[in-house]
C-alpha cells in the first residue's frame, strides 16, 4: 500500500466497480467520488474530494439554516394574520370595551401582544378553538413530557418515565399543549 495515501483510507475505504465503468469510493472525509482509474487514488485527488465535502457540508448547512429562517418567516406572517383577525373581530373589540367598562365579560380574553396571544394558542385549548386556525401541531405525550422534563428538572437528574407531570401545578414552569407549525 502506498504510504501516501494511508492518511485518507486509515478509517476505512470502500470501493466498488470496475476498471471498464470506473469506481465509486467512499471514505469517511470524502463521502462518495467517482474514479476511472485506481491509479487516480493519490493525495491530491483525496485532497480534492475532501474539500467537495465540505463545500457540500457548508452548502447543505446553510440550507438547513435557510429552511429554518424561512420557517420562522411564516410562522411570524401566520401569527401576524391571526393576530390581526383577532384585535380587529368585534367579539374582542366588545370584551375590551366591557373590560374598560368594568364588566367580567372583558376578562374572557386579554392578549395586549402578539406574545401574549401565541402564549394562549400554545396553552388555551378553547382560545386555540377560536383562534388558532390550525396554526400549531399538539406534542404528543411524550414531546410534552420531556419538554416539562427538561423545564423543571435540575441538570443531571436522569429522564424517568415514573415521575407522572403535573401539569397544572404552579410550582412547575407551565408548559404548552402545543407548537406553531
Amino acid at each position: 500500500m502506498d504510504n501516501a495515501i494511508y492518511e485518507y483510507i486509515k478509517h476505512g475505504i470502500t470501493i466498488e466497480g470496475n476498471p471498464i465503468d470506473g469506481y465509486k469510493v467512499f471514505t469517511i472525509p470524502t463521502q462518495h467520488f467517482h474514479i476511472d482509474s485506481l491509479h487516480q487514488l493519490t493525495p491530491q485527488v483525496f485532497e480534492e474530494m475532501i474539500d467537495e465535502q465540505k463545500q457540500r457540508d457548508e452548502l447543505m448547512s446553510e440550507m438547513e439554516m435557510f429552511k429554518e429562517v424561512q420557517k420562522e418567516f411564516n410562522q411570524l406572517d401566520t401569527i401576524d394574520r391571526l393576530y390581526n383577525n383577532f384585535i380587529n373581530n368585534p367579539d374582542y373589540k366588545a370584551e375590551c370595551v366591557a373590560d374598560l367598562m368594568g364588566s367580567q365579560a372583558g376578562q374572557l380574553v386579554k392578549c395586549s401582544n402578539r406574545w401574549e396571544f401565541v402564549d394562549k394558542l400554545l396553552f388555551d385549548d378553547d382560545f386555540y378553538q377560536k383562534w388558532g386556525e390550525d396554526c400549531c401541531e399538539e406534542f404528543t405525550y411524550e414531546e410534552r413530557y420531556k419538554l416539562w422534563f427538561s423545564n423543571n428538572y435540575e441538570t443531571g437528574m436522569e429522564y424517568n418515565p415514573e415521575i407522572e407531570p403535573d401539569w397544572d401545578n404552579d410550582y412547575y414552569e407551565p408548559t404548552p399543549k402545543r407548537k406553531l407549525k
